[in-house]
């Protein structure tokens, strides 16, 4: 489903959907709840069921596709490029750590919690099993280095240190990552810990889903210290004794990757949620279920690579535009300049972006006075026969109306 980004006269955003976004075999995209809080609009997008188009970009997997689940969006609006199997709940392995991140650096953000914490490591998370720096019992920590652990290496042992210091138990902070999944909107994600580990039955365990994953990226991206984490290859740990070594191979081979998480159990089969930035566009891929972990890298590599090449994100209204006059009746000036309220911005391809329509809507006459901001009409943005984007039409300037004496004297 494309989302398209809209903008108000204040330089608040806001995604919105639209069906004829979707480059998926079938699979539609929810409103992106975490990003809309609070923010107001003056433009409205308007939903209208579409096919896809035929010039629209093509990712192709084949009759065997290399993975089980996959996702590729565009991170500022939201806009979904390709999907396969993306709301199938699935063993998130350790990509699920992504939701313990984000837990901690939003309790960080609203100051509930500093980096310079200190970290305390109990007998049962130095017994941890799995990805892991060795946390002896007793063990202080700052808060960040075990975060450079988790978000580096996929430390088990810091994340249960991390957890409990949090949460009072391991439980504890298992219940606040399924508060802050309800929270953002996730449908499909379940955790019974906190580091992925299939420690459960298969119906009791860890799941998540390629969407969910990507709209914990979504939020989990907003905090620039994870990028700047997570782009990280390698670091000393424990004053330089021990070093720490990115898991995600395709750091430094990826140009313009910077994160996010790597995964792999059994079960789960090998994940990765992956984010690279190039031409001020920054895509968010998922890839979920590979049968390999080179098959992954290269899966979660093309995909990035496919939307890179064939998407542009790009303005298509900007703000104060100006889309017309409208003629005043009684009014000092003979008309009045309608401007655009907001502006909106898409990721098209370039084929896209030649087949846009935008449509101006306004009265031929409007009664004066005008006040500077009143709405006079609309413009229609669309793509073949899909409506994309309304955007309110205002009055540039506010014009007052005449006197009797005034109109009297207008006709000499």
């Amino acid at each position: 489903m494309r989302q398209c980004l809209v903008i108000d006269a204040n330089d608040q955003t806001l995604p919105s959907t639209d069906p004829l976004f979707l480059r998926t075999n079938g699979d539609l995209m929810r409103s992106m709840r975490h990003l809309s809080t609070g923010l107001t609009l003056c433009v409205a997008l308007i939903l209208a069921a579409t096919k896809q188009t035929a010039y629209g970009a093509r990712y192709s997997i084949g009759d065997d596709p290399p993975f089980a689940a996959a996702l590729l969006l565009e991170a500022e609006t939201g806009t979904v490029l390709f999907s396969y199997n993306s709301d199938k709940a699935r063993s998130p392995a350790s990509t699920l750590k992504l939701l313990l991140q984000l837990v901690v650096m939003d309790g960080v953000q609203a100051g509930r919690l500093s980096l310079t914490d200190s970290i305390y490591t109990s007998a049962w998370a130095s017994r941890m099993g799995g990805s892991q720096v060795f946390l002896r019992e007793g063990e202080v920590f700052p808060l960040e280095e075990l975060m450079h652990a988790i978000v580096i290496a996929s430390a088990n042992d810091a994340c249960v240190a991390v957890a409990e210091h949090i949460g009072g138990t391991v439980e504890g902070f298992v219940d606040l990552m399924n508060d802050k999944a309800e929270q953002i909107g996730l449908t499909q994600t379940r955790c019974v810990n906190v580091h992925g580990l299939d420690d459960t039955p298969a119906d009791e365990g860890n799941l998540t889903s390629a969407r969910d994953l990507s709209l914990i990226a979504l939020s989990l991206i907003q905090h620039p210290q994870i990028l700047e984490w997570s782009s990280i290859r390698s670091a000393p740990f424990r004053d330089g004794k021990f070093k720490l070594w990115a898991t995600n191979r395709l750091l430094r081979k990826f140009p313009g990757l910077d994160g996010l998480k790597t995964g792999y159990t059994q079960r789960a089969g090998y994940n990765l949620v992956a984010t690279a930035k190039r031409r001020d566009m920054r895509l968010v891929s998922v890839v979920m279920g590979s049968r390999g972990e080179r098959a992954r890298d290269k899966e979660s590599a093309r995909l990035l690579l496919w939307g890179f090449n064939n998407f542009v994100k790009a303005p298509i209204s900007v703000a104060g535009d100006s889309s017309g006059v409208v003629a005043l009746d009684w009014g000092l000036s003979p008309d009045v300049t309608a401007v655009t309220a907001g502006g909106a911005i898409a990721v098209l391809t370039p084929e896209e972006r030649r087949r846009l329509h935008h449509e101006v809507r306004l009265p031929t006459l409007w009664e004066a006075p005008v006040k500077e901001g009143d709405s006079l009409g609309v413009l229609a943005i669309s793509l073949d026969d899909s409506l994309l984007a309304q955007i309110d039409l205002v009055a540039a300037t506010s014009i007052e109306r005449m006197s009797v004496w005034e109109k009297l004297m207008s006709y000499f």
